[in-house]
């Protein structure tokens, strides 16, 4: 508990949504909460409760002037969510009132909290931990029910749970290492090798999982993200309407119809799938239509998935072989989409196609498009929410560097360079898992972390 923090200002802020809603929630956090709260509430019982318990009274101005009647929740600290007294004030859902209500606490002496600033002091007074933290955004954020589980996860611990244990480990280790150097005269040894360099890799195996689930956190937090690509009048409007399922696109045979992205979104297996139709791609010297063509070539790296179309009922032509060639480097995850068989269907076509899977579609008659909607859900399935996936950049570059230190450590236990350094190493290790969950950190990368959160939050 950083006691410099406890002693800063009360702050407040609306905690709920302002646009429509009965009710409108208010927090107020610090050391004057409960005292400018009892100046302007009714129930005389408030502030003399020791322990969390809720009011119903009248709130009024300086003028003695009745703003509402409202329910205040009172929270003693440190058994509330920052750690602090907390009062809120659930009010009838009027802008008018949430505002002359935080306008009445502003005069009293409060300010405004900041983004993130009730999360922020919830760090700082002990109550969570830095994952924990970034957890609670994860969790507002979540736009799927795999990514509300895993969010719920690391809220609850799990995460930091083990990156505790691992850190308990290496301590030990360290301690037995140095123990050795005590004893080295005496040549006893006090932990082996073999003992250190099983460690070693057992805790690797951990921090590799880790960062293999980053990709799928990534999907989790952000959706699949799918590419629907091909030369121009091939029929990608068709298809991104076939799979949302609605008229989304303007249809056209005029090629060039589309000249700029154009997103959706669907929910598949509960999770976000987003679709992005892009200009066709061809050989043009129209500038704008070049702008466009070399925009969606860019989205090759970023994109889950590439669906490229071509028109199965025609032979392959420059265009097309143009496409391929672009979408070589990226192969793994390009599939093939013929689409127009119910006009017909030419098989010497899949020659050029390489081994990716090609599927056969109609996208006017709406003909097999599930299953394009099945390749997507192989995707979303390799997200074992049964495990905590971590989808924090700041946490994976950690965990990188971590296995890079731990990658070093080895190195040098095997080379026999000696255990004075072995146990520096470990050390850096055990220093960046602390970065991890927040025991070592500063002002800057907190002040950068809950930037990015809500007000009220």
């Amino acid at each position: 508990m950083n006691e410099d923090y406890l002693s800063k200002d009360t702050i407040i802020a609306p905690i709920s949504g302002l646009s429509g809603g009965s009710v409108h929630l208010i927090r107020i956090s610090g050391t004057k909460a409960v005292e400018i709260t009892s100046r302007f509430f009714s129930n005389s019982r408030f502030s003399r409760a020791e322990k969390n318990r809720f009011f119903y009274g009248q709130l009024v101005n300086e003028q003695n002037e009745p703003l509402d009647d409202v329910i205040v929740l009172l929270y003693r600290k440190p058994h509330s969510y920052t750690g602090e007294d907390v009062v809120e004030i659930s009010c009838h859902g009027n802008i008018l009132i949430t505002e002359q209500i935080i306008e009445l606490y502003l005069r009293q002496g409060c300010r405004l909290a900041q983004p993130g600033e009730f999360t922020k002091r919830a760090f700082m007074n002990g109550r969570i931990d830095l994952v924990q933290a970034e957890s609670i955004a994860s969790l507002i954020s979540a736009r799927s029910e795999k990514a509300l589980k895993n969010a719920i996860q690391q809220l609850e611990g799990k995460f930091s749970l083990e990156i505790k244990e691992i850190k308990q480990d290496l301590i030990q280790s360290i301690s037995l290492l140095e123990l050795n150097l005590d004893f080295a005269e005496e040549d006893i040894e006090v932990i082996e090798d073999q003992q250190v360099l099983k460690l070693i890799d057992k805790i690797m195996n951990k921090i590799e999982r880790y960062l293999n689930s980053y990709q799928q956190g990534k999907l989790l937090l952000n959706g699949v993200q799918v590419l629907i690509t091909g030369k121009p009048n091939v029929g990608k409007s068709s298809l991104m309407n076939a799979l949302l399922e609605k008229d989304r696109v303007l249809v056209s045979d005029i090629p060039g119809t589309t000249r700029d992205f154009v997103h959706d979104e669907i929910y598949l297996e509960n999770v976000l799938v987003k679709f992005i139709d892009t200009a066709g791609i061809r050989i043009s010297d129209d500038k704008l239509e070049k702008e466009g063509i070399k925009r969606a070539e860019k989205l090759f790296s970023d994109v889950d998935l590439i669906l490229f179309l071509f028109d199965a009922s025609q032979p392959l032509d420059d265009e097309d072989f143009y496409l391929i060639k672009k979408l070589k480097d990226f192969k793994e995850k390009v599939i093939f989409v013929g689409n127009k068989i119910d006009l017909n269907f030419l098989e010497e076509n899949k020659q050029y196609l390489g081994e990716r899977p090609l599927l056969k579609i109609s996208a006017k008659n709406r003909t097999n498009i599930e299953s394009i909607k099945n390749q997507i859900k192989k995707i979303i399935q390799k997200t074992d929410t049964q495990q905590v996936i971590i989808s924090n950049e700041r946490q994976y570059g950690l965990l990188k560097k971590a296995r890079e230190e731990l990658k070093r450590a080895k190195n040098t236990l095997t080379q026999k360079t000696g255990h004075e350094f072995v146990a520096m190493e470990l050390r850096e290790v055990v220093d960046l898992l602390s970065e991890i969950t927040g025991e070592i950190t500063n002002e800057d990368i907190l002040n950068n972390i809950f930037a990015n959160f809500c007000i009220g939050k």
